[in-house]
């Protein structure tokens, strides 16, 4: 999919899942996970030369929405170089010498399985630690950003899970990939859209719940992430999503 629309689609199931808890989270904590999905939304994009996270901004985003999304995208090349230099090339050749093959760097590879993100995952928060240790800066927030960005990525993966390219969730090991039917780039498709309007609807439901209903916060926590289960399985039913061999063009 395209970059904002991974960014919408995550944050908007990030909110869902944030909303029973926001009126006892401390609001720091709420930033950081929120920025951590937004960051790990896009991270496993950093194995394409032009991805967005190496722009610093996001096309298709217009108006105030766009330009706070794009405000924080100014940090975002940092972390992009530092997961293509320092992440995937490295884990690259580890696992090129672990089984004995060549590593072909190609999109949609390493970094696009469950073992790269979560890999990506504990060697950017142990750099994160390691500079925020130097900086004399606490690591309290720091758990809470890596599990955000690992969500991030995990929502990135099903996201593009979607679309005709699919992904091998079990690459290195197996290359057979479950791909939909979403062609992102197309005029008429509007499942994307459509899917993070309804995340937004569900987020604010859930927001308003406590005060409209007579729903108590520890049922509406619970409730959630079945929510997002929920719609998360119609969309992917929506998108034809199935196992296939071949690799189709995205």
């Amino acid at each position: 999919m395209r970059g904002d629309q991974h960014v919408y689609l995550s944050l908007t199931t990030a909110g869902l899942l944030i909303a029973p808890w926001i009126a006892v989270l401390d609001p720091a904590l709420i930033a950081v996970l929120l920025f951590g999905v937004f960051v790990g939304s896009l991270a496993p994009d950093a194995d394409a030369a032009d991805a967005a996270i190496f722009n610093g901004r996001l096309g298709g985003v217009k108006g105030k929405r766009g330009q706070i999304v794009n405000g924080l995208a100014v940090v975002l090349p940092v972390f992009g170089y530092t997961i293509r230099y320092l992440i995937y090339y490295p884990l690259s050749l580890v696992f090129a010498l672990i089984l004995r093959k060549s590593y072909r760097h190609r999109h949609r590879g390493l970094l696009h399985s469950f073992a790269g993100v979560g890999l990506t995952s504990l060697l950017l928060s142990g750099y994160l630690a390691l500079i925020l240790t130097w900086l004399g800066i606490s690591l309290a927030l720091l758990p809470a950003f890596g599990v955000a960005f690992f969500a991030g990525c995990i929502l990135h993966l099903v996201e593009d899970t979607c679309t005709p390219a699919g992904v091998a969730w079990l690459y290195p090991f197996s290359r057979r990939r479950l791909a939909g039917r979403v062609r992102t780039w197309g005029n008429f498709e509007v499942r994307p859209t459509v899917f993070a309007i309804v995340l937004a609807l569900a987020t604010a439901a859930m927001l308003i719940a406590p005060v409209a209903t007579s729903a108590t916060p520890e049922e509406l926590r619970r409730l959630a992430p079945g929510v997002a289960l929920l719609l998360w399985l119609l969309f992917i039913l929506v998108c034809r999503v199935r196992p296939q061999r071949n690799r189709d063009r995205a």
